[in-house]
């Protein structure tokens, strides 16, 4: 600085001064005396003056050429602005982005700002740059020291865990107790709901096989006798026995083609689909009752092991469908229309084995075959069938979720989720410890990095859930009690439910709009049991990452409940072993998560947190979210493709699929239109990318169709949802109408392909941005 003093001061042909004072005086006559200024330094300038009764100095200096004092202010104000931006230029060239750069108000405190190498920090005193890389390697530092399977230890093995249970207070009260040492008292709060849920009663469940007056009530071994199957209707049912391999649509459909499943009782394998999906397409085929079991060409299990799952269609408190259970006391007495009318139960392998040796019938397609070979229906040897007994009660219990918060340094207002569901049936290793451990890790990760200067632009919430088990209750009744403002508030949620149950295989389910900033991610991690990166390892089996990791999004997981009830981007992450892991059941322990992982535990868990972190990262540093919209724009044609093959079945009724394709590509215009806008613009704006960032949070939400009710359709997701609203659902009665056009209402039909034409042209408009650039002109 001094130099640059220096060379203006030189310019001006003076000494540049420092402060300068002045004093203004009338003499006694009543003239003005001449006023200069006078700089601190320039004491020996000659100068004349006396004092005066108020105190002031008059300081009269030679007069001086008035055309000079002209030229040299406006000198002044030219030459200042030119040197300050020519130093301002050369202090921080090569430092910024061209595409992407941030803009900090200067604090007192140095000030982090940091991009995939390129970010910037603009403050008086210090330079503190802290590029993407440097990120990354902090993040791995800190994760070098975790002791993941220590936690994981104490999660899983403190005695029961259910929703509601001991087991899950102790841990309810660890995860806040830890949460409160890493991110303060004050960032950290807990909700309560009141959720009914379905248990054991005191007179047990049963099997019998009844062949004319005799019963036979089998054995149910003590492994598990306690094993059921929550949300079951109760009482009693007897049909003839049939098998229905996973119970999957498509083999209920094949299942069809030799056997009437009305008035039978279903047996089918663990696997494929949910034990809800299962008990609701036996249902639709009009079964009465339905016993699930693990194979063994599925899971490598003791016979008499038995698995816990629950048979709610739908997520959330089936007794506050649509609203959340903050005070049961204040909402009426309502069921879920996803509660089954059917009894459903979970047997052994033992048990299935007993039953399905004695079926007659048809051989099962060889692609079914595991323990049962015959379909049925009924027993070879007479006319035996299968009598179920179920017994469950209902019960009203207290949970809690626990959630702490990291604050955004500008977004404050815009955050990232990071949840891990808590409960389990049994210890739990993978179902529940693996994510709560995860979770506990990355808020010491996170926070430790805030306390060594990051300062990140948005908040990271984690959430730890209670409820998993029953059907997701726990993020539901959040989602619930928060759905108006969440989707204004929440850039993304990540869920670390069973994120580790073996180690050779990434896969990935959720939101399409998080597929590039995953693949970023994975790209960037090397894959914990192999050497090459984890995105090279998937394309190693596919040129095509998406196809080798992607796979579908359960439906009673905190993945789909954010997705298809918020209208949330969300993804959901897992390392994987070939074998099926036994989820809920006893035998889930740490010893068999070690031996799933090669006993390599340690380091898969490291490789999920980094993939983890490093996703957060990417999502709260960008002026700019990085999720991807204009993927949807290329997942609508497939649907409607499909649908434009019904064409000339829709012409014959008066109807044409030109309107859903213009919607479709009024979605594309604007998605590239976005896109162009952000591509052009200058994202030191930070306003301007904050405008971008809330038409790229709507479009997930906009997918959610308005002309459906919540709590009779809850998951309104046209592209993720159920129901006839969907896409998927519109095909299928386009199908069905072709085949047997008596059992569809063609009005219903005629809706739909109304609604969900206008729930993309809703989703393209707010995507557009403002109303004077929205256009429905097709």
């Amino acid at each position: 600085m001094d130099s640059i003093r220096a060379t203006i001061s030189n310019f001006f042909g003076g000494e540049l001064r420092s402060y300068t004072r002045f004093s203004l005086t009338r003499q006694a006559d009543g003239d003005i005396s001449r006023v200069e200024m006078k700089s601190a330094d320039a004491e020996n300038d000659e100068e004349m003056g006396d004092g005066m009764p108020d105190g002031m100095q008059t300081l009269i200096r030679k007069p001086h050429n008035k055309c000079k004092g002209i030229m040299k202010t406006l000198m002044f104000a030219i030459f200042f602005p030119v040197i300050g931006f020519l130093v301002g230029y050369l202090a921080f060239r090569g430092q910024t982005s061209r595409a992407l750069t941030a803009v900090t108000v200067p604090s007192p405190e140095p000030t982090v700002v940091y991009d995939d190498g390129d970010y910037l920090n603009m403050d008086y005193e210090e330079v503190s740059v802290l590029h993407f890389s440097d990120l990354q390697k902090i993040l791995q530092n800190s994760l070098a020291s975790s002791d993941l399977e220590s936690k994981i230890r104490k999660i899983s093995e403190d005695g029961d865990h259910q929703t509601g249970s001991n087991g899950d207070l102790t841990n309810t009260k660890y995860v806040r107790e830890e949460f409160s040492k890493m991110l303060q008292r004050e960032n950290v709060w807990f909700d309560t709901h009141y959720v009914t849920l379905q248990v054991n009663s005191k007179s047990p469940n049963r099997v019998w096989i009844v062949d004319g007056a005799n019963e036979r009530e089998l054995e149910l071994e003590e492994k598990n006798s306690n094993v059921y199957c929550p949300y079951s209707a109760n009482g009693t049912f007897t049909g003839k026995l049939v098998y229905a391999n996973y119970g999957t649509e498509d083999d209920f459909k094949e299942l069809q083609k030799q056997v009437n499943v009305n008035g039978t009782v279903v047996i089918v394998r663990v696997g494929k689909i949910s034990f809800a999906e299962k008990v609701f397409n036996a249902e639709k085929m009009k079964a009465g009752g339905v016993l699930i079991y693990p194979d063994s060409r599925d899971y490598q299990l003791d016979g008499d092991v038995a698995m816990f799952g629950h048979v709610h269609m739908g997520l959330g408190d089936p007794r506050t469908p649509g609203f959340p259970s903050f005070n049961h006391t204040q909402f009426p007495p309502t069921r879920s229309s996803g509660l089954p009318g059917i009894l459903a139960h979970s047997i052994s392998a033992n048990v299935a084995s007993h039953l399905l040796h004695q079926l007659g019938g048809a051989d099962a397609p060889a692609s079914w075959q595991g323990i049962g070979t015959k379909l049925g229906p009924g027993f070879a040897a007479n006319d035996g069938q299968v009598k179920l007994e179920i017994n469950n009660v209902e019960e009203m219990r207290e949970m809690h979720n626990v959630f702490g918060v990291i604050k955004g340094n500008e977004e404050m207002d815009h955050y990232v989720v990071i949840g891990a569901q808590r409960d389990s049936y049994g210890p739990g290793a993978a179902e529940s410890g693996v994510g709560t451990a995860l979770l506990l890790e990355l808020a010491r990760v996170f926070s430790k990095m805030v306390e060594d200067g990051f300062r990140p632009r948005r908040s990271i919430v984690f959430a730890s859930w209670s409820g998993g088990d029953f059907g997701a209750i726990g993020a539901t009744e959040w989602l619930e009690g928060y759905m108006s403002v969440l989707h204004l508030k929440i850039c993304a949620y990540i869920s670390l439910d069973k994120a580790v149950s073996g180690g050779n295989d990434f896969k990935m389910f959720g939101s399409s709009m998080m597929h590039a900033v995953i693949r970023d991610s994975i790209a960037m991690v090397k894959s914990p049991l192999f050497s090459e990166t984890i995105l090279k390892k998937a394309q190693a089996s596919n040129r095509i990452w998406e196809e080798a990791v992607l796979t579908p999004i359960p439906v009673d997981s905190s993945v789909y409940a954010f997705l298809a009830i918020g209208g949330i981007p969300t993804v959901g992450l897992s390392f994987v072993k070939n074998d099926n892991y036994p989820y809920n059941t006893d035998v889930d322990t740490v010893d068999t998560l070690l031996k799933f992982t090669d006993n390599k535990l340690e380091a898969v868990g490291r490789a999920m947190a980094e993939v983890v972190g490093i996703t957060v990262i990417k999502l709260i540093i960008h002026h700019h979210l990085p999720l991807d919209y204009s993927k949807y724009a290329n997942e609508m044609v497939d649907h409607i493709n499909k649908i434009r093959n019904y064409a000339s079945l829709l012409e014959e009724r008066g109807l044409t699929t030109q309107w859903l394709f213009s919607a479709r590509g009024a979605y594309y215009r604007a998605a590239h239109s976005l896109s162009s806008e952000i591509d052009s613009s200058d994202l030191n704006d930070v306003l301007l990318c904050r405008a971008y960032n809330n038409r790229i949070m709507r479009v997930e939400y906009h997918f959610l169709s308005p002309y459906v009710s919540i709590t009779s359709c809850p998951y309104r997701h046209l592209l993720y949802g159920r129901g006839h609203h969907t896409l998927s659902g519109i095909l299928d009665q386009l199908m069905l109408l072709e085949k047997m056009p008596d059992l569809v209402d063609f009005n219903v039909t005629r809706n739909d392909l109304a609604y969900a034409t206008w729930t993309i042209q809703g989703a393209a408009n707010a995507l557009a941005g403002e109303v004077w650039t929205s256009s429905n002109d097709y």
